[in-house]
């Protein structure tokens, strides 16, 4: 994924893999956010607070700038 490259290093990516075990932060994660459609993405800033949080295809380049807004 761009996003990954682009950003590894200032933003921590979690994948919940629905078909794996899972961590009790994962668990957290997904009972709090996921509401049952694949793919699901959520973006949070450094406090917590949801910035994105959608079921869906996403658009690379909204999510970058949503990204880049989190990171100034």
């Amino acid at each position: 994924m761009n996003l990954y490259e682009k950003y590894r290093g200032r933003v921590q990516f979690v994948i919940v893999d629905l078909d794996r075990g899972r961590s009790a932060a994962q668990k957290e994660l997904q009972s709090r956010y996921y509401r049952g459609y694949i793919p699901h993405l959520t973006i949070l800033d450094r406090a917590g607070k949801v910035l994105y949080n959608q079921a869906g295809e996403a658009d690379e380049t909204a999510l970058a700038t949503i990204l880049d807004q989190a990171l100034k």
